[in-house]
Order: C-alpha cells, then sequence, then structure tokens
C-alpha cells in the first residue's frame, strides 16, 4: 500500500480515486459520501461527493413544520353567551328625591349607553341634588397641578352620553 494524498493505493485491490467537492484533496472513491439536506418532505440528495471532514449534518431549520392534528372536538359543545353577557349601559347616581311623607332620600339614577362610536366622557366629579357643587367637573377642590376649577388641565365641563 502506498498513499496519494488522503487516498491509498492497494495493487491487489486497486480502488478508483475521487476528488471531494468541498475541500479538492483526493481520497478513495469509495470514502466519498453524498451530501444530503432536508428540503420538502424529507432529506434530498445535494449531489455532491464530500469526504468525512466536510460532511455537513443536515440542518434541522430547513424541516418542513409537521403540524399535530385538531383535537377531538367535544359532543354538545356550551359556549358562553358573550353578547348576552356583556353591558352597554351604566348608571349614574345624583338625581335624588325626598319621599314627600317620610322625608326620607330615596336615590335615583338615569340609565346611559356607554357605547355610542367611542364619544363618550364620564364625569369626573359630582355632586348629589342639594349640594353645593351643582355642575359635575368644576369641583374648586379637586386635584390638578395645585389649579382650583377643573380637574387635571381641562378647559370646559366634559359631556356624558344621551340618555336612554
Amino acid at each position: 500500500m502506498r498513499p496519494h494524498g488522503r487516498a491509498k493505493v492497494d495493487s491487489r485491490n486497486p480502488r478508483a480515486f475521487g476528488i471531494c467537492d468541498r475541500c479538492g484533496f483526493l481520497y478513495n472513491h469509495h470514502n466519498l459520501r453524498w451530501q444530503f439536506d432536508y428540503a420538502g418532505a424529507g432529506l434530498i440528495n445535494r449531489r455532491i461527493l464530500v469526504c468525512g471532514p466536510c460532511e455537513d449534518v443536515p440542518q434541522a431549520q430547513l424541516r418542513n413544520i409537521i403540524l399535530p392534528a385538531d383535537p377531538t372536538p367535544i359532543m354538545n359543545a356550551r359556549i358562553q353567551n358573550y353578547v348576552d353577557a356583556s353591558v352597554d349601559k351604566r348608571t349614574t347616581s345624583g338625581q335624588n328625591t325626598t319621599d314627600f311623607w317620610t322625608g326620607i332620600p330615596v336615590p335615583g339614577d338615569d340609565v346611559r349607553i356607554t357605547q355610542n362610536n367611542n364619544t363618550r366622557v364620564t364625569q369626573q366629579t359630582g355632586e348629589p341634588s342639594g349640594g353645593l357643587n351643582q355642575r359635575p367637573g368644576t369641583d374648586p377642590n379637586a386635584p390638578g397641578n395645585n389649579d382650583p376649577g377643573l380637574p387635571y388641565d381641562n378647559t370646559e365641563v366634559p359631556k356624558t352620553g344621551p340618555l336612554t
């Protein structure tokens, strides 16, 4: 046996030579391998003959993603009725009255729509009937940059949604 580069020559068992397609060194042809890589549904032959040190492991990121089957549906499933469970109204306070016979205050309220093209602004402060501040949002003692008047740098009294 006599080496030629990285190939071996044997007079009793002759073998063909081959060149590695990556490094260009001379090897025995039977020692070269096909390079495989992931593509599509599985491995494909890239038709490149390479030596052992030049052979790459197939890149797993090129694999197809195999999604699992959908779970088995539940028989007679009951889902929550979100339409009936949603609330699109609010109740305001401050329309209190007094019972004529007993003199006991009776809380009153208004029902207002809360989904009106996103134009609703809630009242920031308010006062019940008979209070000293009848205009909501104008409490002179409300917080806001140590400036009495409308709170939180507002320039006008906020509007509320329509009555229903």
